[in-house]
């Protein structure tokens, strides 16, 4: 097992795959020669349409290398005949026989594979937390809103959830992924060594198939990726190297470094690394000037409509710079340097793109009809992630619009041409967008928020855009308007690199990883029940299955990350293959054994047209959902 430390990826996954499937089959080769039974074949992967390798043994078991390596086999002399069939067939009624053998040693030997998966997987979590394997740990990176305001904060490390403890960000998504979508669950969170119980809402976005939380992992200031070419490339920064300054500023989070280099765009910027030489570090100095694009979120086009989403502020950051100045929950942010603003898109466009960076900034307040002036200092952006409905380096927040209302329309914009109002809400948008393959598609997003139409707007083929609009309570329009130049030119640095989401390894001495491998393969027995239930109750979506093309490409990720992350994920499918082999589904080991105990208590066989029919509904049903499972791996490949 360890001499796999050095292989490449590739072979670490053929072997991997490999192994699990031989350690099933060889369970009930191995017992099926225990009690006597004579094995035709032992196939591992499938010999159709021809096998890679073949040899027979001296007890004529032929031994089979298939070329199709989703799967193996163990034909034994009876196995697949029909009950019926032993009394005209001689051959049938040897003592070699599987169907010759008693209940208990037929049910020995369908179960000995489930047995052998979770054996191997004991075996493998032994490895893995001997070798080591990384995972990352249960700590909040960046929030959103609703956390925020909920209690949660970058840097808390969640230990729970609905009392369910928690040991890693893998842990954090099963347990978040099964709960009931927008239920409020309780989080026990650590914070400088205190615990505190939050509620939490859980997110689903309609368009999702599974609950995805608005906070995340935390990221390091460490380069995991450099693209090429890119402006970070030419410089010369690399893989590895941590981040430590930006023009002098000293970097403590990745938001306020890429807060820095989108401010400049088209300039030579001194960047500051710690990198690693021959296990040695040293300090590099290096010069980029990041090249310059539109962002995303202000776009070059424009329909002429404003939202109506009032700047109100709903979360304040006791750590914040508003904070010491009073700045409270509720107040409302009306003017920003002596100009009004309407909505939380104009306080952050002019505030992110038109001041300069740690400038202070006047704003304006209403609290409750009185006026409220304040002088904010910008500080280094923090982990948020509430897009423009939150400005971390002024240290406040507000709640974005469950729906795109629309509150002002510019005269002589597209939209007062198409006679839109203030109050109409836009329920669905159309555009025509690049298809990836040189051709045009039609891109439609229902319920969409004022960041995925300036998305939109920015990434559309052709200016015509299709609105479905609703106007009071029950009125429906359909419209199409052609979207004009913005009249503005607001640009970002893009410097081109990633970074390294912070992890940290598990590794245990080869005694005491025996207790932790005991307890890890019913911790991912215990996962998988949880996943199931909540797929069969409608928590979580079947396109979340998986078949062979997505099991192998997990494997490739972690084969990559290394050895002891691969034999991790192979415990993983070892204990998951295991179970879905013992589900009471015809043909499956499950099924088989479901058989055997009606051939016990009825004390005959089943009838063999019944045995027969349930056969085929269980090859049926499960061509079905290796179907289903490889179009799901095969729309997230292609995206869609």
């Amino acid at each position: 097992m360890l001499l796999a430390v050095a292989l490449p990826p590739f072979l670490k996954v053929v072997l991997g795959f490999g192994f699990v499937i031989f350690i099933h089959e060889f369970g009930h080769f191995l017992f099926a020669r225990l009690n006597g039974v004579y094995v035709e074949k032992f196939a591992i992967g499938f010999d159709y349409p021809f096998a890679l390798a073949s040899w027979r043994g001296k007890s004529g078991t032929e031994y089979v290398l298939g070329a199709l390596p989703v799967g193996g086999y163990v034909k034994m002399l009876g196995q697949n005949e029909l009950p019926g069939e032993i009394e005209n067939n001689p051959r049938l009624q040897r003592p070699d026989s599987f169907l010759s053998k008693t209940v208990w040693q037929r049910t020995s030997i369908i179960a000995a594979g489930v047995i052998f998966n979770f054996l191997s997987a004991f075996a493998l979590c032994y490895f893995a937390f001997g070798v080591g394997f990384s995972v990352s740990p249960p700590a909040v990176g960046s929030v959103g809103f609703d956390s925020l305001e909920a209690g949660l904060r970058p840097g808390d490390e969640i230990l729970a959830i609905a009392g369910k403890d928690v040991d890693s960000w893998e842990d954090i998504f099963v347990n978040y992924a099964t709960q009931d979508p927008g239920a409020t669950v309780e989080f026990l969170v650590e914070r400088f060594g205190n615990e505190r119980l939050l509620e939490l809402p859980i997110q689903r976005d309609p368009t999702q198939d599974i609950n995805f939380p608005d906070f995340g992992r935390p990221v390091s200031t460490r380069v995991r990726t450099v693209a090429e070419p890119s402006a970070a490339f030419e410089a010369g920064l690399q893989p590895g190297d941590w981040l430590e300054a930006v023009d002098g500023e000293e970097i403590v989070s990745w938001s306020q470094f890429t807060d820095l280099i989108r401010r400049r765009a088209e300039t030579k910027t001194s960047i500051r690394v710690r990198r690693e030489v021959e296990g040695v570090e040293t300090t590099v100095e290096l010069t980029a000037t990041p090249s310059s694009r539109t962002p995303d979120d202000v776009p070059a086009r424009t329909l002429g409509i404003v939202p109506d989403d009032p700047a109100v502020i709903g979360f304040v950051d006791p750590e914040g710079p508003a904070a010491p100045l009073g700045v409270q929950v509720g107040d409302r942010v009306v003017s920003v340097e002596g100009r009004p603003v309407d909505n939380w898109y104009d306080l952050w466009r002019i505030v992110s793109w038109e001041l300069p960076e740690h400038a202070p900034v006047r704003l304006g307040l209403d609290r409750g009809g009185e006026q409220v002036a304040v002088t904010v200092r910008q500080e280094p952006a923090q982990n948020w992630g509430t897009g423009i409905h939150g400005l971390s380096t002024l240290g406040f927040a507000g709640e974005a619009p469950d729906e795109l209302v629309i509150g002002g329309v510019e005269a002589g914009s597209p939209a007062s041409k198409a006679k839109l109002q203030s109050g109409d809400v836009i329920e669905q948008f159309t555009v025509q967008v690049d298809d990836r393959k040189g051709g045009k598609e039609d891109l439609t997003v229902e319920s969409p928020n004022w960041e995925t139409l300036q998305y939109a707007l920015n990434s559309m083929e052709s200016d015509r855009v299709a609105l479905r609009v609703r106007r009071g309570a029950d009125q429906r329009l359909d419209l199409e308007l052609d979207a004009v130049d913005a009249g503005h030119d607001v640009r970002i640095g893009f410097l081109g690199v990633g970074p390294l989401v912070v992890k940290e390894t598990i590794q245990l001495g080869w005694g005491e990883a025996v207790g932790a491998a005991l307890v890890k393969p019913f911790q991912i027995l215990d996962q998988f029940i949880v996943g199931l239930k909540a797929m069969f109750l409608g928590k979580l979506s079947t396109k979340m299955l998986s078949g062979p093309v997505g099991i192998i490409q997990a494997m490739h990720t972690y084969a990559e990350e290394g050895t002891g992350d691969l034999l991790l994920f192979l415990a993983l499918l070892s204990v998951n293959l295991a179970i879905v082999n013992f589900l009471p589904i015809p043909i499956t080991d499950g099924g088989h054994f479901m058989f055997l105990m009606y051939e016990k208590f009825k004390g005959r066989r089943m009838d063999d047209d019944l045995y027969n029919r349930f056969q085929w509904a269980g090859l049926v049903f499960i061509l079905m959902v290796f179907v289903f499972a490889t179009f799901n791996d095969v729309g997230r490949l292609l995206g869609f």
